[in-house]
């Protein structure tokens, strides 16, 4: 069996010794950017990346993947030489990873039925349960704040066709 204790020994005073792991939430951030940077390092190369002075359509995610890996590099690193107060990774959050994607998959299911701003407060209100630190006032007024700022960059501003009304109410 290979770990990583096999893999990369020093030597500390004459004696062999184990590259150990001291922070594991750095541990595993630093793996998770590398696998991420180089995933979408690996897909830009699909497409024509042009130059600097002008840019094809995989530049920019080959440069920003390259970036995440080379941060997720660091992060690892420093996994390996700084120690944390808290380094214990927690258990998986069910219940909110559940509440999270659910309100993704509310916004994308009520966007076309019931609007822009149906969905933008059921984002909200539905990623907002995930949070047993959030409070109903502030989570309503980021959505009206949220909604707004939508409404005014996307519809109006951009005048993207995006219903911004359940489909029996005009705009």
């Amino acid at each position: 069996m290979i770990t990583l204790r096999s893999i990369v020994k020093g030597r500390k005073g004459g004696k062999e010794e184990a590259l150990r792991i001291k922070n594991f939430k750095d541990f595993y951030t630093g793996i998770l950017f590398m696998l991420f940077g180089a995933a979408f390092t690996w897909g830009a190369t699909r497409y024509a990346m042009g130059t600097a002075a002008k840019m094809g359509p995989g530049y920019l995610p080959f440069i920003l993947g390259g970036l995440l890996t080379v941060l997720g590099v660091i992060i690892f690193t420093r996994s390996l030489v700084s120690v944390s107060e808290d380094s214990r990774v927690g258990g998986f959050a069910v219940k909110a990873s559940v509440l999270m994607f659910g309100s993704i998959a509310a916004f994308a299911l009520l966007l076309r039925t019931a609007g822009l701003v149906v969905s933008i407060f059921a984002i909200i209100l539905i990623s907002s349960l995930a949070s047993h630190e959030s409070r109903f006032k502030e989570t309503l007024i980021s959505a009206m704040v949220l909604c707004a700022a939508s409404l005014a960059m996307f519809v109006y501003g951009l005048n993207l066709q995006i219903p911004v009304w359940p489909i029996s109410i005009p705009r």
